[in-house]
């Protein structure tokens, strides 16, 4: 996702391609999200670290805005799969619910603005989150936004790019 919404200025940024999103899940026995829900939150953490402190300490204030047309299809897919020959886990069902894209960078950093998922490319969608954080940042909804474009690329791998937004206009 390169595309910068008009009348936000970007604080930080950064880009992670993985093989396999697999490689970045933290699952524990009692804690399950997708892969690609991990791979964000692995995207997101590296952009608040590129970014000023300011914008970790105003948790309160930031909202997050995830693009993806493949969402949680891995963890669904395995349910899915898993059906007609053994009992599902109910942590599968919270972890495949697409919305885990944003709700578990959300959970980490403690954000308390607010949270969405798009379901489309993040090119496609880009003129839609950029009305959404537009309306956001106008509204007093939030002061930065985190806005992450996953999208797959070719087989298995996966690209994540984080930007964190802030208004034109924003004093900091």
């Amino acid at each position: 996702m390169t595309h910068v919404p008009p009348g936000t200025r970007v604080l930080g940024s950064a880009t992670v391609v993985a093989d396999d999103p697999g490689e970045h899940a933290r699952n524990k026995p009692s804690f399950y999200a997708d892969p690609a829900a991990w791979l964000v939150a692995e995207t997101v953490d590296r952009a608040l670290a590129d970014c000023a402190e300011h914008v970790r300490d105003d948790a309160d204030d930031t909202a997050i805005l995830v693009v993806s047309a493949t969402g949680s299809e891995r963890t669904m897919r395995r349910i899915a799969d898993s059906v007609p020959r053994s009992r599902v886990s109910p942590l599968r069902f919270a972890g495949a619910n697409p919305g885990v894209l944003a709700g578990l960078p959300a959970l980490r950093h403690g954000l308390r603005g607010p949270s969405l998922l798009l379901a489309g490319h993040p090119d496609a969608a880009a003129p839609v989150a950029g009305t959404v954080i537009a309306g956001w940042l106008r509204d007093g909804h939030a002061r930065h936004v985190l806005l992450v474009g996953l999208h797959a690329t070719e087989g298995e791998r996966e690209t994540c790019c984080c930007l964190v937004l802030t208004g034109a206009g924003a004093d900091r």
